[in-house]
């Protein structure tokens, strides 16, 4: 995760910019835990957290094409 930050900003204005890779670890991460039986919790750990990156990132996404298409 990248963050950006004005000089002096306060944490509220900070971004958060999820890359593809970030996504391909994530979900790397969730099927290796699922397939190699370990505990249920973390699993769904993994997959909720592999959820909130692809979320997040569509919600990115959909920023930047209204921000170049609302004029």
């Amino acid at each position: 995760m990248n963050f950006d930050s004005d000089q002096g900003a306060t944490p509220a204005t900070w971004t958060w910019h999820v890359t593809d890779a970030e996504i391909r670890v994530a979900k790397r991460d969730w099927l290796d835990a699922r397939d190699n039986g370990e505990d249920p919790q973390h699993v769904a750990f993994l997959f909720e957290y592999f959820q909130i990156l692809l979320s997040t990132q569509a919600q990115e996404i959909a920023d930047e094409f209204r921000a170049q298409h609302s004029a």
